[in-house]
């Protein structure tokens, strides 16, 4: 099917019921159903004005959708950003006055047209929407209801002014929620989802990078995170290469547990990095020190058929770790650098880890899905696997 929409269209987004399309002449949302509705219709249409009752010449530049949070986040060309959900059933004062497609709240108000917002972006799990304003601020705003309710939380501070970053491409929250990309024109930065500075590019010797043809770190053109954030797939400026950036998050983002809090423990897509320099007289810093970090792959039959890993947690006592990828688990000995994983591939697949693992000992107990059941279940280094149902 082709429909012609002769208002011109500055932006559509593809939903599971509907396609919705931001119009300019008039400014206007069109949804149009994938499959005609009980009534046969499958176009409606509304103006914008009506919809958050702003001046007829206002338009919507920019439209982000979170499935997560069912919420649209939609930019004016005046610069206003808007939290909107679709109104299904929505019930009116009055009966009698048309139904409205959508409604919405603006949370972010520009005093001048520096603070004009130009991109967005949405963290779900923490429930954060983050605007890039035109004279290159990032506010972050905390999403605490869907009445309106959504104050601004903090501004990040940026690594470097805004000649030297040049303009923002593109920024987007790792899907677990914990840290925040940004590109731009001249390189690209990172922070934690609660504001501190992480890595950036700004500070390379830009001329021993362009030498050696690294174009991801001088500028990046747009980018998508990949293996439940443990690499992020960058495109340069003008430039036909993929560049994959490994990172390494810690282990309490993907199982929060006392060990893997008292215990520095890193995973990456490939190994996980543990920290055992916990011995020494001085615990205020972690040393940097190549020999008191341990490093180990994951297992190359397990990762090829279970990637990504998802989870990683450490014992009390820093000898055992495990992992979780899609389907089952494998754990570790640190003292003797070797796996254990199930040599039986189907009972791998049986389960998967939802709520989370923990050591006792050398007995590892996992939170797990089986079959549509939660059970939880017990892995002896020794003896083998026990499992108890939980209803």
């Amino acid at each position: 099917m082709a429909i012609k929409i002769e208002s011109g269209i500055v932006k559509a987004l593809a939903l599971d019921q509907e396609l919705v399309v931001a119009t300019v002449k008039p400014p206007a949302i069109q949804c149009i159903r994938w499959a005609p509705d009980t009534s046969g219709t499958q176009t409606s249409s509304e103006l914008l004005s009506r919809i958050l009752d702003i001046p007829k010449k206002v338009a919507v530049v920019d439209m982000v959708y979170d499935r997560a949070m069912n919420l649209l986040i939609w930019l004016t060309s005046n610069g206003q950003a808007y939290a909107v959900q679709r109104a299904y059933g929505v019930q009116q004062q009055d009966p009698d006055a048309p139904k409205k497609l959508f409604k919405g709240h603006c949370f972010h108000e520009p005093k001048d047209d520096g603070e004009k917002a130009v991109k967005v972006a949405v963290n779900a799990r923490f429930s954060l929407l983050t605007v890039f304003c035109a004279n290159g601020e990032i506010l972050v705003y905390t999403a605490k209801d869907y009445t309106g309710n959504v104050p601004l939380s903090q501004k990040l501070q940026l690594p470097a002014s805004s000649t030297t970053t040049g303009s923002l491409t593109f920024m987007s929250y790792s899907p677990d929620g914990y840290c925040l990309f940004a590109g731009y024109e001249n390189g690209w930065t990172t922070w934690s989802v609660f504001g501190k500075p992480g890595g950036n590019s700004f500070t390379v010797d830009r001329t021993l990078a362009v030498s050696n043809g690294e174009d991801w770190l001088t500028g990046v053109s747009s980018g998508c995170w990949i293996g439940g954030g443990s690499d992020i797939i960058l495109s340069g400026q003008c430039d036909r290469r993929l560049w994959i950036l490994e990172t390494a998050r810690s282990a309490l983002t993907g199982c929060f547990s006392a060990a893997n809090l008292a215990r520095g423990l890193l995973q990456t897509g490939t190994e996980f990095i543990l920290y055992r320099g916990h011995d020494l007289p001085e615990l205020m810093t972690i040393s940097g020190k190549d020999s008191l970090w341990h490093h180990a792959q994951y297992p190359p039959a397990y990762l090829h058929s279970q990637w990504p890993i998802r989870s990683c947690v450490v014992s009390q006592d820093g000898r055992y770790v495990a992992i979780a990828g899609r389907r089952g688990l494998a754990h570790y000995s640190v003292n003797s650098g070797r796996w254990k994983v199930f040599e039986d591939s189907k009972v791998e697949n049986s389960f998967a880890v939802r709520g989370g693992m923990c050591w006792y000992g050398h007995i590892l107990i996992a939170a797990v899905e089986s079959d549509g059941s939660y059970e939880v279940y017990y892995f002896c280094r020794l003896s083998g696997i026990t499992k108890l149902t939980v209803y």
